[in-house]
């Protein structure tokens, strides 16, 4: 044993201050205390290092639950003991945040095994509620002195199915002289989901994830994600929707010498007179349209007998009405309000 200490003790001299036979060499001594000096910074670092580690410390660490894995179906593998017939009625949390104390090698050691050698934590519904610390499994010399969630519950109801209509949040924004026409068109355009009874029943409509698409002209077609607020609580057939909408080439069409009706009273043209009698009609309409709105006896300017009963100004503004079809937008009327005059004798 002593042989052995003092082949270490040789040894260590020659890896610290050299080989012996070179002792002569003017340069020797200044080698010396370098080496000396590099050997003895490594060391103390090396014992602070371990004395540190030794000592006790507060660290907060993340646990990840297996809700927040991108699975599909979160009651096989997830949540054992959970019915097919049955869901919960309340999101799992997807970490439990913990404050530790203990040395601090402990503590590195758990850190490093809850963010990558261990698997995200699961959870058994048999139990109504269970203490999020009986989940971490942490050893004994380390304390847990805060966690959240402190206790999960476990809140059961019936499962149902329900097809409701998908809710379009994706804004076409169209490059003139291309305009946006008509709501837009879902494949598909409802889609069947699945939770707890008493939450499924409040949900009219399931919205797509916000989309803004710009310069949009033609057609054009976009395939978004239905939103994903409630997974982990309910279902969907369907994760996406194709999106289409629709925005034609827009030309300007004008209508000349267009007579103002004036509706809400029999016999209105004998009673009440507008100057000027008739307007121009100014508007954007699709290239396809153009000769069909432009023919057309359909487009008509009105004034009811209400708007003047009501006015203080002796002014009245017209309204254009046209078929939906004819799709105009940007309509302008010239002049865009007209006098009139009321035959009090004829009333």
């Amino acid at each position: 044993m002593i042989d052995r200490l003092q082949q270490f003790w040789r040894d260590l001299r020659v890896v610290v201050l050299g080989d012996q036979s070179t002792l002569s060499e003017p340069s020797h001594p200044t080698e010396i205390r370098h080496r000396v000096l590099i050997f003895s910074l490594l060391a103390s670092i090396l014992i602070w290092f371990i004395l540190s580690l030794s000592e006790n410390y507060y660290l907060p660490i993340e646990y990840a639950t297996c809700t927040a894995a991108d699975v599909e179906d979160f009651s096989g593998t997830c949540i054992e003991g959970l019915a097919e017939d049955s869901a919960l009625t309340q999101r799992l949390p997807e970490t439990i945040q913990a404050t530790l104390y203990g040395s601090g090698i402990s503590l590195i050691i758990q850190r490093f095994q809850a963010r990558y050698w261990s698997n995200p934590i699961t959870f058994n519904s048999d139990q109504a509620t269970v203490d999020a610390q009986l989940l971490l499994r942490v050893p004994e010399q380390i304390t847990i002195e805060s966690i959240f969630p402190e206790r999960i519950e476990f809140i059961k109801e019936e499962r149902v199915d329900r097809r409701i209509p998908v809710e379009s949040r994706v804004d076409f924004v169209s490059q003139p002289p291309h305009f946006f026409i008509g709501q837009p068109q879902l494949n598909p355009d409802s889609v069947v989901i699945s939770g707890p009874a008493s939450m499924v029943r409040q949900i009219q409509s399931w919205p797509t994830e916000p989309f803004t698409l710009l310069g949009v002209h033609d057609t054009v077609q976009v395939q978004v994600d239905l939103s994903d607020s409630l997974r982990g609580m309910v279902r969907l057939d369907s994760e996406t929707t194709t999106v289409t909408g629709m925005a034609p080439q827009y030309t300007e069409g004008q209508k000349e010498g267009v007579r103002v009706e004036i509706i809400g009273i029999p016999n209105a043209n004998s009673i009440v007179q507008l100057e000027p009698a008739t307007v121009t009609i100014n508007y954007q309409v699709p290239v396809s349209k153009y000769s069909k709105a432009y023919g057309s006896e359909l487009i008509q300017v009105f004034v009811s007998y209400n708007q003047i009963y009501s006015d203080t100004t002796g002014h009245v503004q017209p309204t254009v009405e046209f078929p939906a079809e004819f799709m105009l937008r940007q309509i302008r009327v010239s002049p865009d309000q007209l006098r009139y005059y009321v035959n009090i004798g004829s009333l």
